[in-house]
């Protein structure tokens, strides 16, 4: 472990490693191999069973403290959203709970690190996989953790497309045979025109939160290969194919603390999970003089 980086990472574990946990073992091996200190996890679907059980043995094999999403008992589905993060380096100040608007709740914890008077916000989000409409409320509601003087870490499964021009084109919706999914991909516009749904990464961009890996392919000269590679989708040609659906953003200047954004997508990674793993590598005395300098904004 180098105490010099902050080490995040990103994953959609699906299903939270099967019903019985059956992938689970390879997903926490992997995670422990990169020494993570915060995991935005999606999916965790099974962590709130019998006392969190899952959720606790994976904090103590990664060393991490872990947190769930409030329940969400309105809905057909309530899959947690979890945030695991170092405890020698973060001091939980709370855990606001999260109510409508969201699909599935987001996991929000916000922490102090070192002696920062600002403190820091880290969400693990699992935007809406059916609807465009309810995926650009969601977003809409992180924008109100990047208002001046926050200083916010997102790391999400998108269930969209970034806005900006990507090395992997976007579906040719019109060639896509799961008809279903184009309708959960895309929104109609003014002109009747069904579109790939980039509204809800516009939405942040348009807030003033940074996609880490696209600053990373333009600022930090890291191969756009590396930094923008596919997530998920790999063996889904009849949805389309490959895509970036999962992200990492920043808000108030956080970005500025960037060194690294790798997407680790392995025949390890793709027998745990259908998401690769994502990692951004954050120089820790850069994002302590970050979380330090918001403190006038907020004067």
């Amino acid at each position: 472990m180098d105490a010099s980086t902050i080490t995040v990472a990103v994953w959609n574990i699906e299903a939270d490693g099967g019903r019985m946990g059956e992938r689970r073992d390879l997903a926490l091996d992997i995670l422990s191999e990169h020494e993570p200190d915060i995991v935005f996890q999606q999916e965790a679907k099974h962590s709130r069973e019998r006392g969190q059980r899952r959720k606790n043995s994976a904090a103590k094999r990664l060393g991490l403290r872990g947190f769930l999403s409030e329940p969400n008992p309105g809905i057909d589905a309530d899959i947690a959203t979890a945030v695991y993060l170092r405890p020698e380096l973060f001091h939980v100040l709370q855990e606001p709970p999260r109510v409508k608007p969201w699909w599935l709740h987001p996991c929000h914890v916000q922490v102090q690190l070192d002696d920062c008077p600002v403190p820091l916000n880290l969400v693990s989000a699992h935007l809406c996989f059916f609807s465009a409409n309810q995926r650009l409320t969601e977003a809409g509601w992180l924008t109100t953790l990047a208002q001046p003087g926050m200083v916010t870490l997102i790391g999400m499964d998108g269930n969209s497309y970034p806005r900006a021009p990507e090395p992997v084109t976007l579906p040719d919706w019109d060639k896509v045979t799961d008809r279903a999914h184009m309708v959960h991909r895309t929104y109609v516009d003014a002109d009747g025109h069904r579109r790939s749904d980039t509204r809800p990464d516009g939405t942040l961009i348009d807030a003033g939160y940074v996609d880490l890996a696209r600053h990373a392919a333009d600022h930090l000269g890291v191969d756009s290969k590396i930094a923008l590679a596919p997530t998920a989708g790999f063996e889904k040609a009849h949805q389309g194919g490959p895509q970036r659906i999962d992200r990492g953003y920043a808000a108030g200047g956080a970005a500025g603390a960037l060194d690294h954004v790798e997407v680790i997508d392995t025949d390890d990674t793709r027998a745990a999970t259908d998401h690769a793993l994502v990692l951004y590598r954050f120089n820790r005395a850069r994002l302590v003089r970050i979380l330090t300098q918001a403190a006038s904004c907020t004067r």
